[in-house]
C-alpha cells in the first residue's frame, strides 16, 4: 500500500514538472509575445498573467512537501532557460528559496493562526479569497528574495530592484490565481473529485 502511495505521489510530480515546463512554454512563446503587443510598462520586465506559478501553486496543493522536490526539479531547469547564463548555485538558490517558501509558510498559518488556507485532510476544500492572500504572501516573500538575488548577481539594477518586485507580484498572483480559479470551477463543477 505504501508503496503504491509512492508510486503515484513520484507519477503526479512528474506531471507536475511537465505541466509546468509546458505552461512555461506556452508563457514565453505565446503570452509574453502577446503581452509585448500591447505596449505596456508593467510587460516590459514580467508577465501581468504568468501561468507557471498557477502550475506551480497547483503543484504544492496537490503535493504538499513533495513539493520540494516538484520545484527543485522544475525551477531550476526554467531558471537556466530562462536566464540562459545562470550557473548552478544561482538555479538551486532560487529553485531552494521557492521549494522552501510554500510549505514553511502554510506550516506557520496553520500553527499560529489556525488558518488552514487549503482546508484540512478531512475536508480538503479552500476558498479562493483564501488561496489569493496565501499566494500574495507567498509571492512577495519570494520575489523580494529574488529582486536581491538578481541585484546582487547584476541581473536587475538596484534602481528597478522595487519594480522588478512590484512586476513579478503582480504576474505571479493574478497567474496562480487564474489557474486556482479555473480548477476551482471545474472542482465545483464535479469534473475533479478530491478523496
Amino acid at each position: 500500500m505504501q508503496q503504491n502511495n509512492l508510486i503515484h505521489t513520484l507519477a503526479l510530480t512528474a506531471l507536475f514538472v511537465v505541466m509546468y515546463l509546458i505552461a512555461f512554454q506556452l508563457q514565453r512563446y505565446v503570452v509574453f509575445p502577446v503581452e509585448s503587443l500591447l505596449g505596456w510598462e508593467i510587460t516590459e520586465k514580467a508577465s501581468i498573467f504568468y501561468l507557471p506559478a498557477g502550475v506551480q501553486l497547483l503543484a504544492f496543493y496537490f503535493l504538499r512537501w513533495w513539493f520540494v522536490a516538484f520545484a527543485l526539479v522544475a525551477r531550476t531547469i526554467i531558471y537556466y532557460q530562462f536566464w540562459e547564463t545562470a550557473s548552478w548555485t544561482d538555479a538551486a538558490f532560487q529553485a531552494i528559496v521557492v521549494a522552501l517558501t510554500y510549505p514553511l509558510l502554510l506550516r506557520v498559518f496553520e500553527s499560529n493562526a489556525r488558518w488552514h488556507v487549503f482546508g484540512t485532510e478531512h475536508q480538503p476544500d479552500f476558498t479562493v479569497t483564501g488561496v489569493v492572500i496565501f499566494q500574495t504572501l507567498v509571492t512577495l516573500l519570494i520575489s523580494l528574495i529574488v529582486a536581491a538575488q538578481g541585484v546582487m548577481l547584476g541581473m536587475v539594477e538596484q534602481a528597478e530592484a522595487l519594480q522588478y518586485t512590484i512586476h513579478y507580484l503582480i504576474g505571479d498572483v493574478i497567474g496562480a490565481v487564474g489557474v486556482m480559479y479555473a480548477f476551482y470551477l471545474v472542482f465545483k463543477v464535479g469534473l475533479i473529485k478530491l478523496r
